[in-house]
């Protein structure tokens, strides 16, 4: 089997040696455009990234556009929005060779008053459409635990789903900021849907993204998890500065085994 480690790229903050870095480190990138700059970016601008990228020789994953948005919005217009800035996704992922997209669905237990079930009713026509789309384009999608509390709900949008074309991104920050069941019940639940993690620490108060073992999260349930894994997996480092992902590069490579190699 073959984990891939890849890394958050944030486009809006892209420099000339970042490129450089992910190949030093035999990482691939974890692209996100910003919905904003998804509006003002150039023609040539986003063809001459694309060239870029694909030059490199990169396989990279995509994390779509979130801010503001909902795929079961009671308000029909964010809906439609929501479904353009997916729709965008998909097309982008498809020029930048990317084969698999992480995608925030945009409820949590507060939302709607706690009514998941009329937000899932409102969302799963919109989810749909997403899902052919990429399926498609040879695109999986992953859905990733934000807000919540359980992993129930993420488990029925996923089980709608073939696990050929959609799957979760298990993010380990987000769990120990909103969970209120052990990681190990996570792991047990969501089983082999789990097609990609987002790996970070934080301090259980704020989702700071920051390196392995600089915050409060315990791994040992995933890194247990991890050697028993058999099906293919993305594994991406999702930090804000780079010191912290080359901090945490070494750590995440003993637990999938890996010294710069796919296994």
């Amino acid at each position: 089997m073959k984990f891939k480690l890849h890394t958050n790229i944030p486009i809006r903050h892209l420099r000339p040696e970042d490129l450089e870095l992910l190949l030093n480190l035999k990482m691939q990138p974890e692209i996100y455009f910003a919905a904003d700059l998804v509006d003002s970016l150039s023609a040539d601008s986003y063809k001459e990234l694309v060239s870029r990228f694909n030059e490199k020789g990169f396989e990279p994953s995509f994390h779509g556009p979130f801010f503001d948005l909902s795929l079961g919005a009671y308000d029909p217009k964010v809906r439609a929005l929501a479904l353009e800035r997916m729709l965008w996704t998909i097309n982008a992922a498809k020029d930048f060779k990317a084969s698999q997209i992480v995608l925030h669905p945009g409820y949590g237990p507060w939302v709607l008053s706690r009514k998941f079930d009329e937000w899932y009713e409102l969302a799963i026509p919109v989810i749909k459409t997403i899902v052919k789309a990429a399926s498609d384009n040879g695109i999986k999608i992953a859905f990733e635990n934000i807000y919540d509390n359980n992993p129930n709900d993420l488990k029925k949008i996923v089980s709608e789903f073939s696990p050929e074309h959609v799957g979760v991104c298990f993010d380990t920050g987000h769990f120990n900021l909103f969970s209120d069941v052990p990681m190990k019940t996570w792991l047990e639940t969501l089983s082999d849907r789990i097609i990609e993690l987002h790996v970070h620490d934080n301090d259980g108060q704020d989702d700071h993204h920051i390196a392995i073992g600089d915050g409060c999260v315990k791994y040992t349930p995933l890194i247990n998890w991890l050697h028993k894994r058999e099906q293919p997996l993305v594994v991406t480092i999702e930090m804000v500065l780079k010191t912290h992902v080359i901090k945490s590069v070494p750590i995440v490579r003993e637990w999938i085994g890996t010294e710069g190699k796919e296994k």
